[in-house]
């Protein structure tokens, strides 16, 4: 005779709870290798559209023809919104952001994964031809795609599974960037809503970290960028305060030029094609004169961060400043789909990077490196309305000394209150 199954609450709490580790298990791993994959298609972009098979982007633009550094970012936005006004028209694709906030789980269940992936492949495609816009969508999209598919198969309750898949998007980006902390903290910080948060912390936590451990097969275990930031000097210490009020200036201003930018976007017809290829074309032609423009920006903070106390890159950084979130909006306000968190790190990281320079030339010593990731996390801080995820990103990108983390954090935090909305009610980009 087969023994009854006990259908005590114990064994039923103790059965969701294998359930949620195994569906966090599996997101994980399943997050680790979309960066993973997603990285080895943006380089595989790259080569297609600049013809140039190794090297980072700003060398891959330098190396190319003049003509076609200014049109393949035209004809990759060309081909991304024409696939774009396909999809849209069919139905569009669900975001991250409405599966999470739907409350009756019913949003999660309508993802999908076909049509998740290919935004994400569209996205991705849209970052390798060069235009102005973040890579980190497409991971953090694909990867909550597959844990809302996995807590439909183990039919989690809807609270337990829209904290799931907020904390696998945000363990998308951490492998993306090798950035676990900082992909734990969008999770809780930006992707999850009041109630989830102090429960989300620790899935989003060992999520990430595991999708990072997984990138590691990718990326080694190497931090983004290799830079060496030495002991705290009182020359640079001075020179944060006009980093701090810079960055607060120049993140309020990106934030809301996007944001009005994105709110008036072309429409979903014949012109989103056409807008996204001549936001391209701008960009491709800028970068006759900059070639870290194009991209999402992760080349322009590594830029920064390697900048010379010369005079050239000086002007050099002055002008990412001032066309990277002007390009990057155009990009956004022409319909395209990608995230916002490299165009905003570049943009704070050339500040300060360009107020070290200036401050070196006029005679003092200052730390180049250790400005620019100071202004990079403020800004990122300042456009996301997050300072620790912010603060905690940037920091994990070079992996400076501690030091550094503590400055980073008190500048984002000062930038953070003093750019505060009037209205509570604002809301995340992502959530656009």
């Amino acid at each position: 005779m087969t023994p009854r199954r006990s259908t005590s609450p114990a064994y039923s709490r103790t059965h969701v709870g294998v359930r949620l580790v195994v569906a966090a298990l599996l997101a994980g791993v399943a997050a680790g290798l979309i960066g993973m994959a997603m990285a080895l298609l943006l380089e595989g972009f790259e080569w297609l559209f600049y013809g140039v098979s190794e090297g980072t982007l700003p060398q891959r633009v330098q190396a190319a023809a003049p003509w076609r550094r200014v049109l393949a970012p035209a004809a990759g936005g060309l081909l991304a919104g024409a696939l774009w006004w396909w999809e849209r028209s069919t139905g569009g694709v669900v975001s991250v952001e409405a599966a999470v906030g739907d409350v009756s789980g019913h949003t999660a269940r309508r993802m999908g994964l076909l049509r998740p992936f290919a935004d994400g492949v569209l996205q991705v495609l849209t970052v390798g031809a060069g235009n102005s816009v973040g890579r980190e969508g497409a991971p953090r999209l694909m990867a909550g795609a597959v844990a809302a598919r996995l807590v439909s198969r183990l039919n989690l309750e809807p609270k337990t599974a829209r904290t799931l898949v907020a904390a696998a998007a945000g363990a998308g980006l951490a492998a993306m960037y090798n950035a676990p902390l900082g992909g734990a903290a969008f999770a809780v910080e930006i992707t999850m809503v009041a109630g989830m948060r102090r429960r989300g912390v620790w899935l989003a936590l060992p999520m990430s970290l595991l999708a990072t451990v997984v990138s590691w097969l990718h990326s080694g275990g190497q931090p983004t960028f290799q830079v060496t930031v030495g002991a705290p000097d009182t020359a640079t210490l001075v020179a944060v305060l006009p980093v701090a009020g810079v960055a607060a200036l120049l993140g309020a201003g990106a934030r809301s030029l996007w944001r009005r930018l994105k709110d008036h976007r072309l429409p979903d017809s014949w012109a989103l094609p056409l807008g996204i290829g001549a936001a391209g074309l701008l960009t491709g032609s800028s970068s006759l004169w900059l070639p870290v423009l194009p991209g999402n920006g992760r080349d322009a903070l590594e830029a920064a961060l390697l900048s010379p106390a010369t005079a050239p890159a000086l002007m050099g950084l002055v002008g990412v400043v001032v066309l990277k979130p002007l390009l990057t909006g155009l990009t956004l306000g022409a319909g395209a789909t990608g995230g916002l968190l490299a165009p905003s790190f570049a943009l704070g990281g050339s500040a300060g990077a360009a107020i070290g320079v200036a401050a070196n030339l006029a005679g003092w010593h200052v730390s180049i490196p250790a400005l620019a990731l100071i202004g990079a996390g403020a800004v990122l801080s300042t456009t996301q309305r997050a300072p620790v995820f912010g603060t905690v990103f940037v920091w994990e990108l070079a992996r400076g000394p501690l030091w550094l983390l503590a400055i980073m954090a008190l500048v984002s935090l000062c930038c953070w209150r003093l750019t505060a909305p009037r209205r509570s009610s604002e809301v995340s980009f992502y959530a656009r």
